[in-house]
């Protein structure tokens, strides 16, 4: 609101002008679902799916990253998973009914200022709901993101003298997921899930702005700007 009171206020000043059509273009922009696919789909088209993971062999296990869980509260009587998380657990089932090996599940919870609501574990559940035997099922509760994420893993599988493994996460995620395991828990194998670039139905409706695209943009971002993160934190932090 201040910045289109001071738009208003200068509008005869010729920078103003500009300011505000840029301004304009960038939200359209961040709204459009043409620009979240063409960004999305340079991450997700990195790594083809692993259809046949006997291919990949051999291996010693597969580790995949959990995106959060749904714990059972205020009106939320069962704990449940979010669609992302849905989605990385059934690449993993997948695998495993293919070639049965351990699957590592990694991540637990992210905000230090709140309790631990056993998200690692309710993703844990839902793989041996759908029937991955108990003992082949190893959490990883304690990193709060990717990074972490491979410093834990890297604990785990040196623990048990594992090496190559399958790393199952979002194609969207596993550019930079990729590029943290490789540098700190050698051997990654990708397997990317949860694919969201999808055929374009054309319509006049696929270039109008809207919420969705926003959302979808903003996912985006994330990756890309935490591409950058992360290869200057593998290039600066002293890794174990």
């Amino acid at each position: 609101m201040v910045l289109l009171a001071l738009v208003f206020v200068f509008w005869k000043r010729h920078w103003t002008r500009k300011f505000f059509l840029g301004a304009f273009l960038l939200i359209l922009a961040l709204h459009s679902g043409l620009v979240s696919r063409s960004l999305a789909y340079a991450l997700e088209s990195r790594f083809p799916p692993l259809l046949d993971c006997r291919k990949a062999e051999p291996y010693d296990a597969i580790v995949v990253l959990s995106g959060g869980s749904i714990p059972a509260t205020g009106l939320i009587l069962f704990p449940s998973i979010p669609v992302q998380t849905f989605r990385r657990l059934e690449e993993a089932l997948r695998l495993y009914r293919i070639a049965r090996k351990p699957i590592v599940v990694s991540g637990g919870h992210v905000d230090p200022f709140s309790p631990s609501l056993d998200e690692n574990k309710i993703a844990c559940d839902y793989l041996v709901l759908w029937g991955v035997a108990r003992e082949d099922v190893i959490p990883e509760p304690n990193s709060r993101d990717t990074f972490e994420s491979a410093l834990e893993v890297k604990k785990i599988l040196n623990g048990k003298g594992w090496k190559r493994y399958l790393l199952v996460t979002s194609a969207l995620h596993l550019p930079r997921s990729m590029m943290t395991f490789a540098a700190i828990t050698p051997e990654p194998i990708a397997a990317p899930g949860d694919f969201t670039i999808s055929k374009v139905a054309m319509s006049p409706f696929a270039f109008l702005p809207g919420e969705g695209a926003a959302h979808e943009n903003v996912a985006v971002l994330n990756e890309y700007i935490g591409l950058i993160d992360y290869y200057l934190r593998l290039r600066t932090d002293v890794v174990p």
